[in-house]
């Protein structure tokens, strides 16, 4: 019988290039918005099964996860991939958007771990892989709300990682790079750049890395080194400068 790796966002860019690439090897479950688009690419695989699910939604997440778990009550793979970025100046950006930016890119994401996660600690294995990108490491104007949102589904990752150390449990972070999809047209690489990486962390041994940040096969680092800060006393070492 083969694993089951589910990937949100299936229908376009790097996630329906990983439904094809994966499938076989795995039972993917694939989901996104427009199951029109999942039905032209997957309709004939039998090892891809998919279904219609908004991310922005949290009431129809819910609903899914409900129904899928009592379908598959184990599922030890996960690929969030699903993501919407919203290029506004902060002053002109809509409040809708910006709760929309957090439940698709973070919210949503930590609702379905959240969901697998007792069923991967009770058979001691999972391999979770939470798509993000350099913006909130970055915050280039104008993507306040991506940036933001990245950075929240960054620090939930880091955490449930380090929550999840005595199990055989990894769960990283992982930039596909400059890729072209709907979301960058104008981007340099293919898609199939992220797919080394993919593997590699799909792939980790028990031993592996857990609560990492990977780009095009490279660990990045998510934190400066904070040395000498004592954060329960307040005081910081000659290292750092004082603003006043």
């Amino acid at each position: 019988m083969k694993p089951i790796l589910l990937i949100t966002g299936a229908s376009s860019g790097v996630g329906r290039f990983l439904t094809h690439h994966f499938s076989g090897r795995f039972h993917v479950i694939a989901v996104a918005r427009r199951i029109e688009r999942l039905k032209e690419e997957f309709s004939g695989n039998n090892d891809v099964e998919y279904y219609k699910l908004d991310l922005g939604d949290p009431g129809e997440v819910d609903g899914f996860l409900d129904g899928l778990t009592k379908k598959h009550e184990y599922i030890p793979f996960l690929i969030n991939n699903a993501g919407i970025n919203v290029k506004s100046p902060v002053d002109e950006l809509d409040n809708h958007k910006i709760n929309q930016s957090f439940q698709v890119n973070a919210f949503s994401p930590i609702r379905i771990l959240k969901r697998f996660l007792p069923k991967m600690k009770e058979n001691n294995f999972g391999r979770v892989i939470n798509l993000t990108s350099g913006a909130p490491l970055n915050c280039f104007p104008g993507y306040s709300a991506y940036s933001a949102s990245k950075g929240a589904l960054n620090a939930f990752t880091v955490t449930v990682a380090k929550e999840c150390a005595d199990y055989n449990i990894k769960i990283n972070l992982m930039s596909p790079g400059p890729v072209q999809t709907e979301m960058a047209p104008d981007a340099p690489m293919d898609v199939s750049v992220c797919h080394p990486t993919v593997e590699y962390l799909l792939n980790l041994k028990e031993d592996g890395p857990t609560g990492k940040f990977f780009w095009l096969g490279y660990e990045i680092p998510l934190f400066p080194n904070l040395e000498g800060i004592r954060w329960l006393e307040g005081k910081a070492d000659e290292r750092y400068r004082q603003a006043f």
